[in-house]
């Protein structure tokens, strides 16, 4: 089933690239301290509205990650952003990386291309996450929303064909470009190479950057998301850098029972150039109904 949104890597992971706390300075207004980022994408471009689909998530007030939007009411996104854990989690320790879940409720979604102007839309009712207490290879989780983000046309998500070395993708989010630069704009960058795949997670080199949270890589071909941003490391610019996604493919399951939570677009059309959200599909009456 396509619903357009191997053991671990042998790596030692010198950063998590988690949630922000601040950075910087805004480039276009110097004066401004450059707030809480979610994805810091390295020698990245201006996105200008091309990826709406990609937001921000205010968590609690206190940090910002990244997420896209999946379907109108479910955002997609890294579990560290949403629940309590480790700061850098030892993949090759079993001790527990994750110590409980955040409250939904106060998860807001943020769309725009700045988190300066960005507009929150709608606010977290439901987390839906792996089972068990661990980040490696389980970076993933699913926001159910409060509400339908009618503004934004959702993302599609590769489900079926996976990832696969030497496979291009567009690595999408706000903030930082370097070590050292500043951040708070929705950045992109092109042509990031698959460098290794598990069957949970896929590496490539320089991309993001501390503070990269939950974003997505998207195919290069068809923009279809093919995982979340999870951690990497030693640092964010040079040849040595690497940056670890888990495998949105790898979750299908829980990214069903996640859509299943959410309501039905009650009556939307559909047909030539009215395509239905994930999780639906184009009835006989023309109407979006469940994928069943």
């Amino acid at each position: 089933m396509r619903i357009r949104p191997l053991p671990f890597l042998n790596i030692t992971l010198a950063m998590l690239a988690s949630c922000s706390d601040a950075g910087g300075r805004d480039p276009e207004d110097p004066a401004r301290p450059a707030a809480t980022v979610a994805v810091d994408i390295v020698g990245g471009r201006s996105d200008k509205g091309r990826d709406p689909a990609v937001v921000a998530i205010d968590i609690e007030g206190e940090g910002l990650c990244s997420g896209t939007l999946v379907a109108p009411h479910v955002v997609m996104t890294a579990r560290h952003c949403v629940s309590y854990t480790t700061d850098a989690p030892d993949c090759d320790s079993l001790a527990p990386q994750v110590f409980g879940e955040r409250d939904a409720s106060n998860l807001g979604i943020l769309v725009g291309d700045d988190i300066w102007t960005a507009q929150t839309v709608a606010w977290g009712k439901e987390l839906i996450v792996p089972p068990g207490d661990r980040l490696c290879d389980a970076d993933i989780a699913f926001v159910v929303l409060d509400r339908e983000v009618e503004t934004v046309e959702p993302v599609e998500v590769e489900l079926d064909d996976g990832v696969r070395v030497g496979q291009l993708v567009r690595a999408v989010g706000f903030g930082r470009r370097g070590d050292e630069k500043s951040s708070g704009r929705k950045y992109v960058r092109r042509n990031v190479p698959v460098l290794d795949a598990t069957s949970y997670e896929f590496r490539v080199g320089e991309a993001t950057c501390s503070g990269d949270s939950g974003g997505p890589a998207l195919d290069q071909s068809s923009g279809a998301v093919l995982g979340v941003v999870s951690r990497g490391g030693p640092t964010c610019e040079g040849p040595y850098v690497h940056n670890l996604y888990t495998r949105a493919d790898a979750f299908a399951e829980l990214m069903m029972a996640a859509l299943e939570r959410a309501p039905e677009p009650p009556g939307r059309p559909c047909g030539p150039g009215k395509r239905c959200p994930n999780g639906y599909h184009c009835g006989a009456d023309k109407l979006c109904e469940p994928v069943r």
